[in-house]
């Protein structure tokens, strides 16, 4: 006899399958989630993170949440820990929240900031146990790491005015951003910590860049380990500006920008995956209403392209009049990529997700072996429900739970040849 609890996911199931609410298999879910921005996706792309006008949100394939503070900026692997920016009774300040506690504040680099604010979150590590960001002592602006143990503290500085970090490997060992140049420019760069005693190095990486002598740019987004970094270079032409990736610490590759209709341009990398394969990122063009805004994307077979022309030739169905306009983030894996969009004016922001289907083997979910994912299955799936049985444990982590679930559901119908 089934529990109450698989009951109730069984009644949940065949609800959902009877409004459609669950893609086919192969087929790429498009989905407008609210005014505002998504802004990060947890590294197995189960949750996604960002702001509406009023507060923090998540997102999940149940729908969306919202989890008060100010904004929802990144989400550590699992999405059981999100940094963002809330407000106390008298300054706003970075942040992290955590499911059943609530939203705790990070303070400041200084007693006081140059206005309300404090501090702005950017990233979070894979654990949840350190984040970083802008921080503020007086009108002085630094890059800044959080840890559970020490809190905030500045990172170390080589030009004369402000820092920010932007990104985090998910090990927590790296950290990219920006450094300003005594001309006020950015400065690519990254912090490395000393394992043995802590400390953190500051390195300009894209110094001596073909086109880039003094290394202007930013780096916004790295992988688990910090090898692969992605970011944006502001050359002294078109042809030395755009999206970077670098591999490795060392093997520098400009993927550029797309071909402009207007001037001025910029854009650049945001986020990669984890092996490097799959980056996404943003242009924009012109002057201030007039603004005209791109979501990109770069795979080594499609070069660098508009993310929405390379989602709707696999059958995406974004609709012409609304416009992808960056790709914040994207999981480990690629499946999951989330931005911002607006129907026609750039001034109404939308937040979106795009989940792309699953490339593993169509039958792994056929788990009594006739071809077809369909009720059958799902009744052994049940019965197994939180056992450790290897038939029914899809994804093979030594449970049976709602990951499977999710796996069986996307694969539901007949199976691939």
């Amino acid at each position: 006899m089934k529990s109450s609890h698989s009951c109730s996911i069984a009644l949940f199931v065949s609800t959902l399958l009877a409004s459609g609410a669950l893609a086919e298999e192969g087929t790429i879910l498009f989905e407008r989630v609210a005014s505002g921005l998504a802004n990060g996706v947890s590294d197995d792309g189960r949750v996604v993170v960002g702001e509406t006008l009023t507060q923090g949100f998540v997102w999940t394939l149940d729908g969306m949440t919202e989890i008060g503070g100010l904004a929802a900026i990144a989400a550590n692997g699992d999405g059981s820990r999100i940094t963002g920016d809330v407000a106390t009774f008298r300054d706003e300040s970075a942040g992290r929240y955590t499911p059943g506690l609530g939203w705790s504040s990070f303070g400041g680099l200084g007693q006081f900031g140059c206005d309300s604010s404090l501090s702005s979150a950017y990233d979070i590590s894979s654990d949840g146990s350190r984040c970083v960001g802008l921080g503020w002592s007086g009108c002085s602006a630094g890059a800044f790491l959080w840890t559970q143990a020490d809190g905030i503290s500045a990172l170390p500085q080589l030009g004369p005015n402000s820092s920010r970090a932007d990104t985090i490997s998910g090990d927590g060992t790296v950290i990219g951003g920006w450094d300003e140049a005594s001309n006020g420019s950015r400065r690519a760069a990254i912090w490395i910590e000393n394992p043995i005693f802590g400390s953190w190095s500051e390195v300009l990486v894209l110094l001596g860049t073909p086109g880039n002598a003094s290394g202007y740019g930013e780096v916004n987004g790295s992988n688990g380990d910090g090898s692969i970094l992605v970011g944006s270079a502001d050359g002294s032409t078109e042809a030395t500006s755009g999206a970077f990736v670098i591999r490795d610490t060392d093997e520098f590759e400009l993927l550029g920008l797309l071909p402009t209709q207007q001037f001025p341009v910029s854009g650049g990398a945001l986020d990669v995956t984890e092996d490097g394969s799959m980056v996404v990122g943003f242009q924009r063009e012109g002057f201030g209403g007039a603004q005209t805004f791109e979501a990109t994307i770069w795979t080594e077979s499609t070069g660098y392209v508009g993310l929405k022309s390379y989602l709707n030739e696999r059958g995406a169905g974004i609709p012409e009049s609304f416009t992808l306009a960056a790709a914040q983030s994207i999981s480990d894996d690629g499946r999951v990529i989330c931005g911002w969009g607006y129907e026609e004016l750039f001034f109404f922001q939308e937040a979106w997700v795009v989940v792309l289907p699953s490339e593993e083997p169509a039958c792994t979910a056929d788990l009594n072996g006739d071809a077809v994912v369909d009720g059958a299955d799902l009744s052994l799936l049940l019965t197994a429900w939180q056992t450790s049985s290897a038939e029914a444990d899809i994804d093979q982590d030594g449970i049976v739970s709602g990951s499977d679930l999710t796996l069986l559901l996307n694969a539901w119908g007949a199976c691939s040849s």
